[in-house]
């Protein structure tokens, strides 16, 4: 394993250590806060966090209180592209396991995650991260899939999925689909 990899790795090990001492404010101290604009998307949010307000409000929606009674996060498999002498592109996975307070039982997921981070002079900081489930055809499948007791509900969720995805093409995209069809033909 080279230096670069060794650097990086030790950034996403030092996340794991600041979402185990739940204090997810320290977050920010991963990231270059001279970064007028960071853009982070955490997989369960429906759009990017843009800017240090956004990001704040995320991970501390009401500071010094938890939303969550415990969470881990776990990065594995990460891999590196260096870009620059001073930016590198990594990629891996995460996994979280959690516990929302009220009724809810814990429950955990794996997902997909990006980031670019750039060199300073105290190591290398976040200024894009991203999270990226997968579709849920695919992780309702895998799910199931693990649950060998229960053989004919795999069918029935993967048709109902099937059928959510065929409702949910672009009304114009007929049409295109059409078209490559016939210059196909031609």
């Amino acid at each position: 394993m080279d230096d670069l990899q060794i650097e990086i790795e030790n950034v996403f090990r030092d996340a794991e250590k600041i979402w185990d001492s739940q204090q997810y404010g320290n977050l920010k101290n991963l990231w270059d806060q001279e970064d007028p604009s960071p853009f982070y998307l955490a997989e369960e949010q429906p759009n990017w966090k843009i800017g240090w307000e956004a990001l704040k409000k995320y991970w501390e929606p009401i500071p010094g209180k938890r939303m969550i009674e415990a969470i881990r996060m776990r990065f594995y498999d990460i891999q590196v592209k260096r870009l620059s002498d001073d930016l590198v592109f990594a990629a891996g996975w995460i996994r979280h396991d959690m516990k929302i307070r009220g009724p809810m039982k814990a429950w955990g997921g794996d997902a997909r995650v990006c980031a670019v981070l750039r060199k300073k002079e105290d190591g290398w900081k976040f200024i894009t991260y991203a999270e990226s489930h997968k579709t849920p055809l695919i992780y309702m499948k895998e799910l199931y899939q693990r649950q060998p007791r229960i053989p004919i509900i795999t069918p029935i969720v993967e048709r109902f999925m099937t059928r959510l995805y065929e409702k949910n093409v672009h009304p114009e995209f007929s049409e295109f689909h059409k078209q490559i069809m016939e210059d196909e033909k031609a």
